[in-house]
């Protein structure tokens, strides 16, 4: 395993590297989001709102289990969307950081 505090390189070096990384998993997250996007756009189509929108009025009292299932799906693909995007977010700040470096 490497030791990377022995590791010596020059300020501007590592800010490279992190930033390169950083910019990186920001593109694998950002794919990874339009996949989530694409699954929450099947739910939306097929049941003609959005999910906050179904919340706000919930499933009918005759929803059957397919409708509840994809109920628990979709909010769990809303969940992972919020969740990229704050990922996101602090990468793209902290890419930022260090290019104001």
């Amino acid at each position: 395993m490497l030791n990377y505090s022995a590791v010596r390189l020059p300020t501007q070096e590592w800010e490279r590297i992190v930033r390169l990384g950083a910019e990186k998993h920001s593109q694998e997250l950002t794919n990874e989001l339009a996949d989530v996007r694409a699954q929450v756009a099947m739910f939306e189509r097929k049941y003609g709102v959005s999910f906050a929108q179904l919340q706000g009025v919930g499933l009918p009292d005759n929803a059957g289990l397919e409708a509840h299932e994809d109920y628990v799906e979709w909010s769990s693909w809303e969940g992972r969307a919020v969740e990229l995007k704050e990922k996101l977010l602090r990468l793209r700040m902290m890419a930022g950081a260090a290019y104001a470096g």
